[in-house]
C-alpha cells in the first residue's frame, strides 16, 4: 500500500515551464547544497564504484559526483522526461539517464554499489517499493545514502527485507536535512 505522505506533492514528475524553473534553481541556488553532498558521497564511494542517484531532477548532483570523482560510474533516474533532458543538457553523455519510477528501476540485478537520493524521497507514492527495487539493484554490502527532511519516509524504504538502517543523522541545519544510510542485506 503507498505511503502517505500527509503533503500534495505526491509521485507526479516536475515538468514544461516547472521543470525549467527547477533547473534554473537547482544550478545557481542549490548548487552549494548539492556540492555538500557529493563530497559526502565522493568520500563514501569505494574506488571505480557504480553510482544510481536517483530522483536525479537537472543532474546537479551527478555534475559535482563527475567533477570531484572521475573513477565513478554514474547513472541517473527521474519519473520526470522533461527533467531528463535538463540533465542531458548538463551532463556529458558518458553519464546513464533514464526516465524512470524508483518503484520500477530499469536496471538488472546487483548492477550498483550506491544508490544515492536526494530531496526526493518525500515524494515517492510508494516508498516500500521503491526500498525493494534499491535493494533489488545494490550489489551485497551496497549502500542508499539519503539525504531527505526529517519527514521522509526513511522507516519505509527499509521495511522489507532488502535494506537494512546503518544511521540517521542530521546533515544540514539550513534546510533541516537529514542523512539516511542503509544498507543491503547478505
Amino acid at each position: 500500500m503507498p505511503h502517505d505522505h500527509s503533503h500534495s506533492h505526491g509521485n507526479r514528475p516536475i515538468e514544461g515551464r516547472h521543470s525549467n524553473r527547477y533547473d534554473r534553481m537547482a544550478r545557481l541556488l542549490m548548487k552549494p547544497v548539492y556540492r555538500k553532498i557529493a563530497k559526502d558521497v565522493a568520500a563514501s564511494a569505494p574506488q571505480g564504484a557504480t553510482v544510481l542517484d536517483v530522483g536525479t531532477g537537472p543532474g546537479i548532483l551527478l555534475r559535482e559526483l563527475s567533477r570531484l570523482r572521475p573513477d565513478l560510474h554514474l547513472a541517473g533516474v527521474d519519473l520526470a522526461p522533461d527533467m531528463v533532458d535538463h540533465a542531458r543538457r548538463n551532463l556529458d553523455d558518458r553519464i546513464e539517464l533514464h526516465a524512470a519510477d524508483v518503484a520500477a528501476l530499469p536496471f538488472e540485478d546487483d548492477k550498483f554499489d550506491l544508490v544515492v537520493s536526494t530531496f526526493s524521497s518525500h515524494h515517492w507514492g510508494d516508498p516500500e517499493a521503491g526500498g525493494a527495487e534499491i535493494a533489488r539493484v545494490l550489489r551485497e554490502g551496497g549502500r542508499l545514502l539519503n539525504y531527505d527532511f526529517p519527514r521522509a519516509p526513511f522507516k519505509a524504504l527499509t521495511d522489507n527485507p532488502g535494506l537494512t538502517s546503518v544511521r540517521r543523522t542530521p546533515f544540514s541545519r539550513i534546510l533541516k536535512a537529514t542523512r539516511f544510510e542503509a544498507a543491503k542485506q547478505a
